[in-house]
């Protein structure tokens, strides 16, 4: 009869307790980082839209 061991062993969901894996020092090559323009940042913070209030009446309107 197989241990509980062996059988998680031969399925891959354990490692066997004498043996190690090498590690390999494989460097993974980062994301580049993206530059944005002073334009493209304004754009994104919506600092070039139309800002819209609550005025005398209680109806929105652009300021």
């Amino acid at each position: 009869m197989r241990t509980l061991q062996d059988q998680l062993i031969e399925k891959g969901l354990s490692q066997p307790a004498g043996r190690e894996k090498a590690q390999k020092s494989i460097k993974t090559k980062g994301k580049r980082k993206e530059r944005l323009t002073d334009r493209e940042l304004a754009e994104l913070m919506g600092t070039n839209r139309p800002t819209y209030g609550r005025k005398k009446g209680g109806a929105y309107r652009q300021r």
